[in-house]
């Protein structure tokens, strides 16, 4: 048995680092935490402390078992090493309260890196402490504050709205980002402007109409027909200003977790949770031939500093010399600084492990998602220690030489400008030279010469509102206003998503209808769960307990009895049934012609009928993402609701057992028939062929809830749309194409 045992919290970090460690070590995982709060009851013991109630979690016993046993084995030192980050901490002092370690043990010892070298595994070894008891304590504080808010207000919610729903102090605050912007596009009113440009003889340069800060012209209807009849009248404009001068493009900082998932997304349009779950792979280990194995590529990703370390800086600097050469190396060692006030310094930017392996060179190990990651990480890298972009920036200026055009323009102190510019000198963005876009030079001008016009183009445009947030812009709001940290920012848009509060359309996020109506709930009944003050107030709080200037205890006390207060008086005074209501919609009810209202149920929004003589009730369903076959109009079918799902239903069903399926507009690729949303026998959904069983296409098995392009487990079960025979709604035609194709891919 190895003298010394390393607990880390991964298995595949367990992997890598076994690898770097003699026979001396053994290397376990503890997958994740092993003890948390129970998931059926609060689990917070408010009169004692607000101490937490820790149960096992539910599979980990065996893994404890495990545990304990090794340490009994273990005669040596037990280097507790998982994650740099309060999460790490805490599952380091699980580990040493499950082996009952004292808070001072020369056994047990916490080791930590951040990065997966032989260089920093060795180095932590050396250099162990004490379970910080500050970080454990502000973990703590964070899992005892999200469930003192979430535990009663998702019960609130299940009461008065609808069972399933949840509300988090953090996620609840990013909803409130995304269902306000929405609320601004709706509300959003566009207006009529007018933009002009124009082109000149013997070039192709567009020259845009600007005012005098130089930003372009949208003018209002009136003034810009009245600018268009002068400029019709006209053929020559006059150089008034011709300008050269150098300017200087520095290289970014080096990415950080937010600036990562922003860059990843622009970039590549990864969500923030892929881009997480890459950046882990990256960081546990990859199997690399030319260094022996398995090796960390990349540094921790769940960082809010800047900092990189002097011998990481030195790395760089030596390959940008040999390999660029010395022109491209900035003079002095470029150090950035973070310019949040609660960035944990001591951790590092998200960098290279060994700047020498370039992306070219690690390709072949990598899937393609790891290397296009890995890619970015390492040019932002190595570029902070380039020297600045060096170019000469022209700009040229024209107005019309027409004495009433002219006087037009000078009145509003509006130009025509265009602006290239040339590279000098490469520098930093020597690495992104091959998607670097192609600048058209400009016309040899000097000021005072006249130019020829060849076309004034004058469009007629509306104002837009902002966009929708995606992951990039939705991380960046909320880095912006305090909301989280690096190391929640994905998982909070993921349980938007999963709770069906937004949508990811388009790679923009949507708000539900339930997500809508729990966020203004949340807004009129407990403001401050949603304010974005005191969500960051909070953050700022529980990094003042990380720092020890703060304890649990008086956080909590300053927060939970009023919040307390405010649940039990909501229980009493808040009426269900003004929150279900979703108003009144365009639908007619099909049996008496009212319009029907829609409402909020357990399991749903629906249609109800509001006359009381009638109150028939119809399943909602967004359409837009379905066919219609003939036969639905032909036949009069209607919506129905089953357990497997919504389908078309004969105008006597049940009496006439007569149904159809939900088509989806997409077609198979494989037979040209319309896809169709199952579920499997164990009840996920998934995409399938509607020519099933003849063509066994399923599109994926990844399918969630309001994502067509996801699917989950292939299974024979069907639907009670699919009593009706496949035919009608598919030709005999497609289905013999489909199992020729079936058989020709089994001979292949």
């Amino acid at each position: 048995m190895a003298k010394n045992l390393v607990i880390v919290e991964s298995p595949a970090k367990a992997k890598t680092i076994q690898g770097y460690l003699g026979k001396d070590f053994a290397v376990i995982a503890t997958v994740g935490h092993i003890i948390d709060l129970p998931t059926s009851k609060l689990g917070v013991d408010i009169e004692n402390g607000y101490e937490m109630v820790y149960t096992t979690i539910k599979g980990k016993d065996k893994v404890i078992e495990s545990i304990k046993k090794a340490v009994k084995a273990t005669s040596g030192t037990v280097y507790l090493a998982p994650d740099p980050d309060r999460e790490g901490e805490a599952i380091a002092w699980q580990v040493a309260q499950i082996c009952k370690f004292p808070a001072k043990s020369e056994k047990a010892r916490r080791a930590v890196f951040h990065e997966i070298t032989k260089e920093a595994i060795g180095a932590a070894i050396q250099n162990t402490r004490d379970v910080d008891a500050s970080l454990v304590e502000a973990q703590q504080a964070r899992r005892i504050l999200d469930r003192l808010v979430g535990y009663p207000l998702s019960m609130l919610l299940w009461k008065k709205i609808q069972f399933g729903l949840s509300a988090g102090r953090v996620q609840s605050a990013a909803l409130r980002l995304i269902v306000e912007r929405e609320d601004e596009i709706k509300a959003f009113v566009p207006t009529p402007y007018m933009t002009f440009t124009s082109k000149y003889k013997g070039t192709d340069v567009v020259f845009t109409l600007v005012d005098a800060k130089g930003s372009m012209v949208k003018a209002v209807p009136e003034q810009g027909n009245e600018l268009k009849k002068l400029l019709d009248l006209q053929g020559k404009h006059e150089v008034i200003e011709h300008k050269t001068k150098t300017v200087t493009s520095s290289p970014p900082p080096p990415l950080v977790t937010s600036t990562m998932q922003q860059a990843a997304n622009q970039t590549y349009g990864f969500t923030a949770k892929m881009t997480m779950k890459f950046a882990q792979e990256l960081y546990q280990g990859v199997n690399i031939k030319e260094k022996g194995g398995l090796i960390g590529l990349i540094s921790y990703m769940r960082t809010d500093s800047v900092n990189m370390s002097e011998q990481a800086i030195a790395a760089i600097r030596d390959l940008i010399e040999k390999k660029y050469g010395k022109e491209y190396l900035h003079d002095t060692a470029r150090r950035y600084k973070t310019k949040s006030a609660v960035a944990q310094e001591a951790h590092e930017a998200i960098r290279p492990t060994h700047v020498e392996l370039l992306p070219s060179m690690v390709r072949e190990y990598l899937t393609p998602q790891q290397y296009k990651l890995y890619a970015l990480i390492w040019r932002r890298a190595v570029a902070t220690q380039m020297k600045p972009q060096i170019l000469e920036e022209e700009n040229v200026k024209t107005v019309p030489v027409q004495s009433e055009a002219r006087t037009f323009v000078d009145k509003e102190k509006w130009a025509f400008e265009t602006v290239a510019q040339r590279e000098v000198f490469a520098g930093y963005r020597l690495l992104k030279h091959a998607e670097e876009k192609e600048i058209k030079p400009l016309p040899v001008v000097s000021k005072g010469d006249q130019l020829t016009v060849s076309e004034i183009k004058a469009e007629n445009l509306m104002t837009t509102p902002r966009s929708r947030f995606n992951d990039a812009t939705l991380v960046k709001e909320m880095e912006k206003l305090g909301i989280g940290r690096p190391s929640t920012y994905a998982s909070i848009i993921g349980t938007l998503i999963a709770r069906n509060y937004a949508l990811r359309e388009m790679k923009f996020l949507i708000p539900t209808e339930i997500g809508i109506l729990v966020c203004n709930f949340l807004k009129k009944h407990f403001v401050k769960i949603v304010d974005y003050a005191f969500t960051a107030q909070m953050e700022k709080e529980l990094d003042e307990i990380a720092n020890a200037t703060l304890t649990k205890k008086k956080m909590l006390e300053a927060f939970y009895p009023d919040f307390a207060k405010d649940i039990e008086e909501k229980n009493k005074s808040i009426v269900k049934e003004e929150l279900t209501s979703l108003g009144e919609t365009d639908k007619e009810c099909r049996k008496c012609g009212t319009k029907m209202h829609l409402k909020i149920g357990p399991w749903g929004q629906y249609y109800v009928c509001p006359n009381e003589k009638c109150k028939n009730k119809e399943p909602f369903v967004d359409m837009t993402k379905y066919f219609v076959p003939e036969e639905v109009d032909k036949g009069g079918y209607i919506l129905k609701k089953g357990r497997f799902g919504v389908f078309w239903a004969h105008p006597d069903y049940p009496e006439v057992k007569k149904t159809l399926p939900m088509l989806l507009k997409e077609v198979c690729p494989d037979c040209d028939a319309h896809l169709v949303e199952r579920k499997g026998k164990t009840g996920r959904p998934f995409i399938g062929c509607s020519a099933y069983p003849n063509c066994k296409y399923i599109k994926s098995r990844f399918f969630k809830k309001g994502d067509a392009a996801k699917s989950g487990e292939a299974s024979t079960a069907k639907s009670p749309a699919e009593t009706t025979s496949i035919k009608k709604v598919v030709s005999k035609k497609v289905i013999k194409k489909s199992a020729s194709k079936a058989k020709t891919k089994r001979t292949k």
